[in-house]
């Protein structure tokens, strides 16, 4: 015995369920939208944040260029101990090592962005920061 309600008709028999067209509501303004919009906040300027929200990004940034210089040494030295030996692998290794510098390099350029914003303003609340 089969359910009723999950029986699929055959192309001959008319579907249990109504089927109709969606109306198209008209476009005035008694019609309600149908869809929520989320509220409009005006955006920040970027180019200015607290002395608080500066230092606590100077925080983070020390963190992550900490990270950033170390990140890549594990694969460095598993490179180093022969862990894939090719000329491929060679210079797989270069690109390892030029790209590990490079992080290191960009992440304390942005610690130094950020110290020298809060350097340059002294005890003002509102610090203009545009990169060097």
């Amino acid at each position: 015995m089969t359910d009723p309600a999950h029986a699929v008709p055959n192309g001959f028999e008319p579907s249990p369920y109504e089927t109709r067209p969606l109306a198209i509501q008209p476009d005035d303004a008694t019609t309600p939208d149908l869809i929520a919009r989320p509220p409009t906040i005006p955006p920040t300027d970027p180019g200015t944040s607290s002395r608080e929200e500066l230092e606590m990004a100077l925080q983070r940034a020390q963190l992550v260029a900490d990270d950033c210089e170390s990140l890549l040494a594990p694969a460095q030295r598993a490179m180093e101990d022969g862990a894939w030996v090719s000329r491929l692998a060679d210079e797989f290794s270069n690109e390892l090592t030029v790209h590990a510098r490079l992080a290191g390099s960009v992440a304390a350029a942005c610690v130094e962005t950020i110290q020298t914003a809060l350097d340059s303003r002294g005890d003002d609340d509102l610090l203009e920061v545009r990169p060097l």
